[in-house]
This record gives structure tokens, C-alpha cells and sequence, in this order.
């Protein structure tokens, strides 16, 4: 398996268990993150890492899941008080306009 299916696979998985997070009230998902980050440590620690630095990278994906559930709240807020009729705002992902109109 090539580095870059590995990630989109990696990435893809933690999608998943971001979504299913933010799912959960906020009061249930500190199992969960715990659960990730002991997992993590250990498949850090099998591919060679110290114990140091497994904890560390334990901790810095518990850290990104965290924020990506943060994100996926705040995207899922963004379509409060929008009626049903009305199409969500356009996204431009990459872009270098800054949304102003040219002429």
C-alpha cells in the first residue's frame, strides 16, 4: 500500500469517527477521545516511535480530531435559521478571490 492510500484511508477513518463524535453530546465524547488517543499511542509506539513520542502523537491527533469536530459543529450550525427553500451560501475551497465582484 502506497504512503498516500494509507493517509486517504487514515483521513477517511477520521472523518468518519469526527462525525460520530460531534453526534454525541460533549459530555459522552471524552471516552471516545481517550479511546483514540490510547490507540494511537500504541500504533505509534508498533511502527517505532518511543513512548515519548507516541504520547505526543497520540496527543497531537486527539488534538486535530478534537478541532475537527469543532468544525463539523460549526459547519452543521451554519444552516440554523436558513428556511428550507433557500440554497445553502456557495463555498469556494481554494480560491484566491477574496469574494468581491470583478467588472
Amino acid at each position: 500500500m502506497s504512503v498516500g492510500t494509507a493517509l486517504e484511508q487514515l483521513l477517511r477513518l477520521i472523518h468518519r469517527r469526527a462525525m460520530k463524535l460531534a453526534a454525541l453530546p460533549e459530555d459522552e465524547r471524552d471516552l471516545h477521545y481517550d479511546l483514540i488517543r490510547l490507540s494511537c499511542c500504541a500504533a505509534a509506539e508498533h511502527i517505532g516511535q518511543s513512548p515519548d513520542e507516541a504520547a505526543i502523537t497520540a496527543n497531537d491527533m486527539v488534538a486535530f480530531v478534537r478541532a475537527l469536530v469543532g468544525i463539523i459543529e460549526v459547519g452543521c450550525g451554519s444552516d440554523q435559521g436558513r428556511s428550507a427553500d433557500q440554497p445553502p451560501p456557495a463555498r469556494h475551497f481554494g480560491s484566491l478571490e477574496n469574494g468581491t465582484t470583478r467588472v
